[in-house]
């Protein structure tokens, strides 16, 4: 016969449709079970029955004691469970806890510059919108540490476009005198896939760099990350050289200070029902607090976007996206914007990456659709899964020149064709010790001509081009002669920013770390 719908509802009701067992909410997954079975002589009561999941029911109903494996749940055993869940659920009121909402989709955001974090604190969701109906921010402890960055950021360096990540120090004449200057010094490894951009670098503090870098605020900001000044901040040591705009300078060194991009964070919680929702919790491990999300009616297709960490090292293990693969949208001038999907990034290094003591790490987002109050799960933020909202430089430069030794091992040199943007011109070099083979690497958003190139006085190529990702590679000896004619050709105007000696060694560092690792295999 079964229990009556009057025991039912009222078992269901005492549980809140959570198991007595495992505790779970099952929603319509939930079976009402008998505590002595009806062939035993049990009765249909509400005292006989308790409300059990599927796992939990099939473990308790259909353990053969012929075959044990395992403990089999005694009667008492259930019993108690049923009577102190009971008497939790009365106590507590509680929201049903779904393991797949169908009203909310959740998905993980990461911005790495300052121009578009400003817009977005300023509630211009122009390159998300297209994706959503519309879109909203919520404010918490990480968003308003984000507006004292950029805050600061302007104050100290009079734009917020990107951020400032190389700050002039001090000139030196020499290597030598730096090494004077400075007691841990290093000499870096043109072959590395660090910094094969400068010749030098060493070891900093919070007091030191706050003592002698001035304008400080921002940087006094960022000491009060929680990271240690070393992981944030290395001074290096650049050898000065003409440049494309034709300056020559009057010192051989320069010290700089590079700063680690920071990378801004975002849970986006999004109404995928087509009804509206309120949301109303984020329940967080690292913090007792819940955390209050925007109480409103959030309509269908509508996101809330709320900041949770900021982190360094995370755009680097980004930096090499193939932008042309993953954009979903893209606006063309000398600046761009695309909302983009990073999947299965293999060379993330997950260890590198190293957040600020102010993080909000969610779990669960409770919510309500005007008849019911829900809890659901929330995956972990994971760089392999996420969504990426780019804003990147289309600068020219010039050519590269990288070396080639005796082992195959690959170390960067210098720029080739410096003052010949959109003009003809001529570069010459020597081939240094140790070197069997050059190549000639265009890196940047630029075509590279060369009409000739000799060695020792011997043409060796004629009317070669190279565009973005594409190289020349040239057999020769130490202490040869090259010659190389030819000129460049950028696609957008130069944009010449405080970063540019940082952009440079990012794309160097790429180059290295591939070509190396290729090598290797």
């Amino acid at each position: 016969m079964g229990f009556s719908p009057e025991v039912r509802q009222k078992a269901l009701i005492a549980t809140a449709r959570h198991c007595c067992v495992c505790h779970r909410y099952k929603g319509i997954k939930m079976e009402v079970h008998h505590l002595i079975q009806e062939a035993d002589g049990g009765l249909n009561t509400f005292e006989n029955s308790i409300p059990l999941c599927f796992d939990c029911h099939s473990d308790a109903g259909h353990y053969n004691d012929r075959h044990p494996k395992g403990t089999k749940f005694s009667i008492p055993e259930l019993i108690s469970a049923r009577d102190s869940w009971y008497e939790f659920v009365k106590k507590n009121p509680l929201t049903h806890k779904l393991i797949i909402s169908e009203h909310i989709q959740t998905t993980y955001f990461v911005l790495h510059t300052f121009e578009i974090l400003q817009s977005i604190i300023n509630n211009d969701f122009a390159s998300i919108n297209k994706y959503r109906n519309r879109t909203y921010l919520s404010s918490n402890i990480v968003s308003d540490q984000w507006s004292e960055l950029l805050s600061l950021h302007l104050k100290d360096y009079h734009n917020n476009i990107e951020q400032t990540t190389s700050i002039e120090l001090r000139q030196f004449n020499s290597i030598e005198e730096y090494k004077m200057h400075y007691e841990n010094v290093e000499l870096i490894d043109k072959s590395s896939d660090e910094f094969p951009y400068y010749e030098a670098k060493r070891k900093v503090n919070w007091t030191n760099l706050l003592s002698s870098v001035k304008p400080n605020s921002f940087l006094n900001e960022i000491s009060k990350s929680g990271i240690d000044a070393d992981k944030f901040c290395t001074s290096l040591l650049y050898k000065n050289g003409p440049s494309c705009a034709g300056e020559r300078p009057e010192f051989g060194y320069t010290e700089y200070l590079s700063i680690a991009p920071v990378s801004f964070i975002f849970l986006g919680i999004t109404n995928a029902s087509k009804k509206q929702i309120k949301l109303n919790w984020l329940k967080c491990s690292n913090n007792p607090d819940r955390v209050k999300l925007p109480n409103f009616n959030l309509l269908p297709y509508e996101m809330v976007l709320v900041p949770i960490a900021s982190a360094i090292n995370l755009s680097k293990n980004l930096s090499n996206i193939n932008n042309s693969s993953i954009c979903l949208e893209h606006k063309g001038g000398d600046r761009a914007i695309d909302f983009s999907r990073v999947i299965d990034k293999l060379d993330f290094v997950e260890k590198n990456v190293i957040f600020f003591e102010n993080k909000i790490t969610p779990i669960a987002i409770t919510y309500n659709d005007n008849e019911s109050e829900y809890e659901i799960d929330i995956h972990e933020f994971d760089c392999n899964n996420l969504y990426s909202i780019n804003s990147y430089w289309q600068c020219g430069s010039c050519p590269h020149l990288f070396l080639i030794n005796k082992l195959g091992r690959q170390e960067y040199h210098r720029e080739l064709l410096v003052f010949y943007s959109n003009k003809k011109g001529f570069d010459t070099f020597e081939v240094p010790h140790d070197t069997y083979q050059i190549i000639i690497r265009e890196l940047e958003d630029e075509i590279t001509f060369i009409d000739k190139l000799y060695v020792n006085n011997k043409i060796m190529v004629e009317f070669a081009s190279l565009a973005k990702g594409e190289e020349l590679i040239i057999d020769v000896n130490p202490l040869d002669k090259v010659k190389i004619e030819g000129s460049y050709e950028p696609f957008s105007k130069t944009d010449k920013r405080n970063n540019d000696l940082w952009y440079r060694n990012q794309i160097i560092s790429t180059a290295n770390k591939v070509y190396n690792g290729l090598n290797q295999g």
